[in-house]
């Protein structure tokens, strides 16, 4: 073996040409499919970084015909924990942010809210210091874990950190441990994982009341030794219909429920887009097996001398396939090693760009699963390239190949056979082309989606005022309308303004409502509208435009003005639908019989888009930040909620990113201790939720190049071939009056019907399976006839060029001097 080896390293560095393009083409596909399925195994198939993750399940819960199952109210959470029969433990959890102080600048940390039984369910215990006891959750006790990177970067890894204090919101929290380095926690998908910080739950008595009403808190259980999925369903439907005795009865719904394996709702949004890369990474790894076994296969041709005087000379045919299957083998070794190297720079540069809506992206890497069936791909696709050009060695007839040189005619079989591997590479790269057009296409219609607003010359920042310092609307207010009043003397400023919300980046407040005079739809009392409570001038900032009416105005703040608010379009269409909307009424809540004060509309701009570009509109309701109490009866008015979180938005004439510090330096002024998070122009933000639909539609029009670069190249070596075969062939014909239009036209049609027969082969794939791409698609029919079209005239367009040269060869030959050296 080590002689055939050393024998098969010979031979190919004789062959430098063969060598590295044999070498390069499988270090292409083997380090593809190495990276792609790195990520598979990361995302889709190892198991959960938990304690036995198979038992681990997520709770939901919806209302019938109106709420699908999302998460659940904050009462059920206790009661489910409480009343179950078939959990061991139940943990629940909710999305918080605080502003972190006391150590260095402030922070803005996002941080998640956590029962204390949640971790130790999960298995998860802090690298420094302990968890959070069941009597600091009952008794809201100022403690936190932090995250490993807060730990490192805030108190720059000093084991002492455990027990130091903390200002979160500007209260003394003390640091009781530190969570390990590669927690994340929670893995929602399409949620930004990363928390700085975990804090005790502490429901408070407001929460404990939301019966029916903020399903906003996650809730994961273990499922008992014993327990099945179909049980717990069961269990959770039996606490709901206790449950539906009380408010739910009182509004006339119906809860409904849903148990779901935890590892299952992780990856699900991820597993269409990891799928399709594995399918189009593993057509790059069939084109580039078909290409190797071509090349072998030419080479094996171009051999049939040396193969003749072996087996003349007594070479047993088992020895002869040994060689040929020790070359090819060195190929693949050598093409494995290298497609690994090029596997580790890819997931290591590539996670950087991967969409953040996949989950996990922290535990991608080349692991030794991943090592091993790289290896194992590598040593087959080796065997399998070399088995037909080592079973052609063998069939080698001696008597023709040692006649006139070897330079007879191969036979029509090992033609066939290349000509085949040809066609089914360009099928494959055709498949690849359609669905990268597809992509393209629906990557150009999201482009081309009006957001509703004029993103340009737009700087955004994101501020949260702490409740303690800001304990009333009346401070919260007074705080935005100073900081607005000086930002508005800043050169180029041209409008200033904060929302609780800004467009595309997701609906962060949905609020109820009820028209005046509804009578209600399928046992639904009320409507549901994305909120927007906002300070100054936002509609200019933003460039909204006003349909009719008027926008809001400094004269809505005053104290004895009527509650009002701006509607959108589609907010119209879905209550109002050809009426003038305008003095029209409606109530905030879900009770029509709610003594709060009627909402007056004032005005109705344009829908604007209020997540990803490629997602439905949602109807859009604006009111002013100062009216935010008066919308609830006066009994109740003083105990409601403030609203200090605010997204500021500045228009300017020039560069906006430009007055970033100008911006840090103004808050700073008013409130030292205040953090500003997120400046960025607006352009950024619209941008950022380009990147899944632009990272779904680079990486596979990535591949189809690389599909269609390997399927010319193996259109071109064979027609090379053909023609240096057929080159006693050529000079007879143009001897006998052929001219060099005739040959050059020859050898173009045959590259035109190797191309015709992959492409007719490729679009009948293409018709069954492009409709796997239908979830990734938008504005696009997987059957769209453009992108069919552009995929055949590009691979038609290729395969002249790939057959140009060799034509234009065969076209050059010169008759007299051909047949005088035969």
């Amino acid at each position: 073996m080590l002689t055939d080896i050393r024998q098969a390293f010979r031979r190919l560095g004789k062959a430098p040409g063969f060598t590295i393009t044999a070498v390069l083409t499988l270090a292409i596909a083997i380090g593809g499919v190495t990276a792609v399925f790195s990520i598979v195994n990361a995302v889709l198939l190892r198991p959960l970084p938990f304690q036995d993750p198979a038992r681990l399940v997520r709770l939901h819960e919806g209302i019938a015909h109106i709420l699908n199952p999302v998460d659940l109210p904050a009462p059920d959470i206790i009661r489910f924990a409480r009343n179950n029969q078939t959990f061991s433990a139940l943990g629940g959890f909710v999305a918080s942010e605080y502003e972190l102080s006391g150590v260095g600048a402030p922070l803005h940390a996002r941080a998640e809210r956590v029962t204390a039984s949640l971790f130790p369910m999960l298995g998860v215990h802090p690298m420094l210091g302990r968890n959070f006891t069941q009597n600091e959750d009952d008794n809201s006790a100022p403690v936190a874990l932090i995250s490993y990177a807060l730990w490192r970067e805030r108190f720059h890894s000093d084991a002492a950190t455990v027990g130091r204090t903390i200002d979160l919101n500007r209260r003394p929290y003390t640091i009781i441990g530190i969570m390990p380095r590669n927690l994340e926690f929670p893995l929602d998908p399409g949620r930004l994982s990363h928390r700085d910080l975990w804090v005790p739950m502490s429901f408070t008595s407001d929460e404990k009341g939301d019966e029916v009403d903020n399903f906003q808190y996650g809730a994961i259980a273990r499922l008992k030794p014993g327990s099945t999925l179909s049980q717990a369903q069961a269990d959770i439907a039996r606490m709901l219909r206790a449950e539906e005795s009380g408010v739910a009865a009182q509004l006339g719904i119906h809860l409904t429920s849903q148990v779901r394996p935890l590892q299952e709702e992780t990856v699900e949004s991820a597993r269409p887009l990891l799928r399709i890369l594995l399918v189009a990474v593993g057509f790059i790894l069939l084109i580039a097996c078909a290409n190797l076994a071509n090349l072998l296969l030419v080479r094996a041709a171009g051999r049939r001398r040396e193969s003749g005087v072996r087996l003349a000379l007594g070479a047993a045919a088992r020895t002869m396939l040994r060689h040929s299957l020790a070359e090819s083998l060195v190929l693949s070794a050598i093409g494995g090693f290298l497609g690994v190297m090029l596997a580790a720079v890819t997931v290591r540069l590539g996670s950087l760009f991967l969409p953040a809506s996949l989950p996990r992206l922290a535990e991608i890497s080349i692991r030794w699963p991943v090592l091993i069936a790289a290896c194992a791909l590598t040593g087959l696709t080796g065997l399998v390239c070399g088995l037909a050009p080592a079973l052609a060695s063998m069939r080698t007839d001696i008597l023709d190949a040692l006649r006139d040189g070897g330079h007879a005619n191969v036979g029509g079989l090992q033609q066939r056979l290349r000509n085949v591997l040809v066609v089914i590479e360009t099928a494959l790269a055709l498949l690849l082309l359609v669905g990268s057009g597809l992509l393209l296409r629906s990557f150009a219609h999201m482009l081309e989606t009006d957001p509703g607003f004029q993103p340009q010359h737009t700087l955004t920042a994101h501020l949260s005022l702490p409740q303690n310092d800001y304990s009333s609307q009346e401070k919260i207010d007074r705080f935005y309308a100073e900081l607005l009043r000086r930002l508005s003397t800043l050169p180029q400023v041209r409008y200033t303004a904060a929302s609780s919300n800004i467009p595309v980046i997701g609906i962060n407040s949905d609020r109820n409502f009820v028209p005046e005079g509804y009578t209600g739809r399928n046992n639904r009392t009320w409507l549901s509208t994305s909120n927007y409570f906002i300070v100054g001038a936002y509609f200019s900032a933003m460039r909204i435009p006003l349909l009719r009416g008027r926008y809001l105005n400094a004269s809505d703040d005053l104290a004895d003005a009527p509650v009002v608010a701006v509607v959108s379009e589609s907010l119209v269409r879905m209550v109002w639908p050809g009426k003038n909307p305008i003095g029209k009424r409606f109530q905030m809540g879900g009770n029509p019989d709610s003594k709060r004060p009627f909402v007056t509309v004032v005005g109705v701009v344009g829908d604007i888009r209020q997540d990803a570009l490629d997602r439905d509109i949602y109807p859009q309701m604006y009111e002013p930040l100062s009216q935010l109490q008066r919308q609830f009866p006066p009994e109740v008015a003083g105990i409601v909620g403030t609203r200090g979180d605010m997204h500021l938005v500045i228009n300017t004439a020039g560069d906006p990113s430009a007055l970033a510090n100008s911006l840090q330096r103004m808050v700073n002024q008013l409130d030292p201790l205040l953090a500003v998070e997120d400046i960025q122009t607006m352009d950024t933000v619209v941008s950022s939720t380009e990147a899944p639909r632009r990272f779904n539609t680079l990486a596979l029009s990535s591949f189809a190049a690389v599909a269609l670069l390997l399927a010319l190249l193996g259109i071109g070596g064979v027609l090379a071939y053909t023609v240096s075969e057929r080159t006693r062939e050529i000079a007879i014909r143009m001897a006998l009056g052929a001219t060099r239009e005739n040959v050059l036209g020859r050898i173009l049609r045959s590259a035109l019907v190797l191309a015709g027969a992959g492409i007719a082969l490729g679009l009948a794939a293409s018709l069954w399976l492009t409709r796997f791409l239908e979830s990734l698609l938008y504005g696009v029919k997987p059957l769209d006839p453009a992108a069919f079209i552009a995929a055949v005239v590009v691979l038609l367009f290729c395969a002249l060029l790939a057959g140009w040269l060799p034509a234009r060869h065969a076209a050059s030959i010169d008759p007299m001097q051909t047949l005088r050296a035969e």
